[in-house]
């Protein structure tokens, strides 16, 4: 369901609230003003934004009144797809709700933090957070239960747990029809094609389809009869009825171009695409994927845009083009770096606001401790000197109790100091945090010399402007004067647009940091030496040097993710052609396989120049590079360590050689067994 559902339901959720009489505005009158805020968002999310900015800034609010409106406006930054803000809002609506005494409240925070995880396709982060979001809304309301069971279904189908979405999306269509609510039983018979399509129950899935699409045509419900178009020639193809699956598609394509619907064009395209394949034209299936413009801002599916990316060099690599197959390889990296970049900018931004959050907690705590103790103090004297006046006849007696009075007092201190010591520890490690974006100062001197030669450049457009003009106007202008201009503002131009896009590319490499996409199939066998043959027989063709592989040991079988082993085999073997073999024409790779107990190494071996000792243990280092100055960032290495760690459950590290480098890969024969004991630890 799209954000702007969610957001509705949300509506209803807060709808229920007894705001606390303010001061400065009644229940009344912020009722009005919540009902201006849904008007102005139903015209635009960007005007509802303003709307609340604006309310925020000018208006005085109850805590309770202030929680909504923080409420409204991180979902609206959420719709926009300004992610890290609507993270930052989300972790300031937090800090609000745990100083409220409706704790209800705290199911926004969990419900719009699941959504913006979703929309970043970390699927696992997504379900933590609506399972968490599940006790609040039982608490406040049964259409919330239905529809947090109903984002939790949604997240399954991701992580393709197709039996378990199949009942709640069961359950939420009849609620739905119960209730009337055709938009929701739409939307839920579509989900339901989904889940049966991903348990290969294509018949059953054609049946629904049948049943949506008649609904969705009565009700005029433009947008899901074209998802269900796509759906049902999917699963026409599946069901190995290509000519119906065909038509199906280019029927759907054609609704989604007359009515402009963004959201399903690029899956359009590539299930129209499969189908060209499973036809076995490749030609068609190419020509059809290359209409795709995968940069083209519209398109933000990033999912999509991926598997678009890696079945084009697919169908390249079976057409025999292996350049071309090369290109749409590195197109589909830099999605993937793009992706990667955004997850970790919007983790940064929510570990920066919690940062910045608890400091001021700390302090507001370190200020209250501090009146606590001198509060104590002055109790302990006070009492000390009540109990020596009164007390003269019994002196000793008093000055026994007053004298472990102050000594059980001082032992309250000292806990009250070792508090404050935790406390202080506990800044430091948020400071920590905070650090991360010193990173970024890092960088700074990589982009002066792009600068300078675009102030340079630009400098000189002004010369060359200013004396054709002097030309022009003393009538001295001629042809060659003038074909001169043009070629020298054109190779300026250039010089300018070369280093803009320069500054672009250092910018976004340097903000890609270490985070993982989750994985979107399941870990399947394969006969790892033929596996690696195979593909290093494809790689033999991708670059300009000629270049050797073997792969020798064990005959050895694994259960894994091919697809990622791929990616590692692939940046490595880059590697040793950007590094290893910078000065020479000709090298080799050879893959050594040993197995031993429960895992097997990959033991990677090229005859280039090698890595130096002194740097072994900084080369999988983020922003490492020796190459620095030409165009290399140091990602590449770092990226191979994470897959190998997180995706594939392994290790990897770089071994000292005499001759060339070494990488030692150590995998588990059955990732399975590894993932299973790490969640039964959990």
């Amino acid at each position: 369901m799209s954000a702007r559902i969610f957001f509705f339901i949300s509506l209803l959720f807060f709808a229920g609230l007894n705001t606390v009489e303010a001061e400065t505005i009644s229940n009344a009158e912020f009722d009005k003003l919540r009902e201006s805020i849904r008007q102005s968002y139903a015209r635009s999310p960007i005007e509802g934004l303003e709307r609340v900015n604006f309310l925020l800034d000018s208006q005085s609010f109850t805590l309770e009144q202030s929680i909504m409106v923080t409420n409204y406006k991180a979902w609206f930054l959420l719709e926009v797809d300004e992610l890290e803000q609507a993270m930052k809002t989300i972790v300031e609506y937090k800090s609000m709700v745990a100083h409220s005494e409706e704790k209800s409240l705290m199911y926004g925070y969990f419900n719009i933090s699941g959504g913006i995880y979703a929309r970043l396709g970390l699927y696992n982060e997504a379900l933590n957070y609506y399972r968490d979001a599940m006790p609040f809304a039982k608490s406040r309301d049964e259409r919330l239960v239905y529809q947090t069971e109903n984002n939790i279904a949604l997240i399954y189908l991701k992580l393709e747990r197709f039996s378990e979405a199949l009942v709640t999306f069961e359950n939420y269509k009849d609620y739905a029809k119960k209730n009337n609510q055709h938009l929701n039983e739409s939307f839920a018979s579509t989900n339901i094609a989904l889940a049966l399509i991903g348990l290969n129950k294509y018949d059953e899935a054609l049946k629904i389809l049948d049943q949506a699409i008649a609904l969705q045509e009565q009700h005029n419900f433009t947008n899901h009869l074209a998802t269900s178009l796509v759906l049902r020639g999917k699963a026409l193809r599946l069901s190995n009825r290509l000519a119906d699956s065909e038509a199906v598609q280019i029927q759907a394509l054609k609704l989604i171009n007359e009515k402009d619907i963004d959201s399903e064009y690029m899956n359009a395209i590539l299930c129209l695409a499969t189908t060209y394949d499973a036809q076995n034209n490749v030609k068609k299936a190419i020509e059809i994927l290359t209409s795709v413009g995968l940069k083209n801002n519209k398109y933000v599916d990033f999912t999509t845009q991926l598997d678009i990316a890696k079945f084009s060099s697919h169908l390249y690599e079976k057409q025999g083009n292996f350049e071309s197959a090369l290109s749409a390889f590195k197109q589909y990296n830099e999605i993937k770096t793009a992706v990667l970049t955004r997850q970790a900018s919007v983790n940064i931004a929510k570990a920066l606001a919690e940062a910045d959050l608890a400091a001021k907690e700390i302090r507001i705590a370190e200020l209250t401790k501090a009146e606590q103790i001198k509060a104590t103090k002055a109790k302990a004297f006070k009492e000390l000197t009540i109990a020596i006046s009164i007390c003269l006849v019994v002196i000793l007696f008093g000055s026994f109790a007053a004298i472990h009075s102050i000594d059980n007092k001082n032992k309250k201190l000292a806990n009250a100091l070792k508090q404050l010591h935790d406390t202080q520890k506990h800044l430091i490690e948020i400071e920590k945090i905070a650090s991360l974006t010193a990173l970024v100062s890092g960088m700074a001197h990589q982009l002066n010399t792009p600068i300078g030669t675009i102030v340079t450049a630009s400098s000189l457009i002004d010369e060359y402007l200013l004396s054709i003009s002097e030309k022009f106007k003393a009538q001295q202008l001629t042809s060659k004067c003038f074909h001169q201009f043009i070629t020298n503002t054109a190779s300026a131009k250039e010089l300018v647009i070369s280093n803009i896009n320069r500054l672009a590319s250092i910018v976004e490499e340097f903000k890609a940091l270490n985070v993982s996409i989750a994985l979107d199939k399941p870990p399947v066998e394969i006969s790892l030496p033929d596996y690696l043959k195979q593909q290093l027989s494809f790689l033999d063709n991708y670059l300009g040097k000629q270049i050797s592989y073997s792969v020798t040991g064990s005959k050895v079988s694994i259960v894994s993710h091919p697809s990622i082993i791929t990616d590692v085999l692939k940046t490595l073997v880059i590697n040793s052609y950007e590094h290893g073999f910078k000065n020479q024409d000709n090298g080799s790779v050879n893959m050594h396989l040993v197995e031993h107990g429960d895992y097997v190494d990959i033991v990677y071996q090229d005859n280039g120049v090698g890595i130096k000792d002194e740097i072994l243990s900084e080369i999988f280092t983020p922003f490492y590079t020796t190459n620095l100055g030409e165009q290399h960032l140091g990602l590449g290495l770092n990226v191979v360590f994470n897959a190998v760690q997180y995706n594939l459950k392994g290790e990897i590290c770089a071994e000292s050689c005499e001759h060339g480098a070494r990488f030692i890969i150590t995998l588990p024969l059955d990732i399975r067994l590894v993932t299973n004991n790490q969640e039964a630890f959990d």
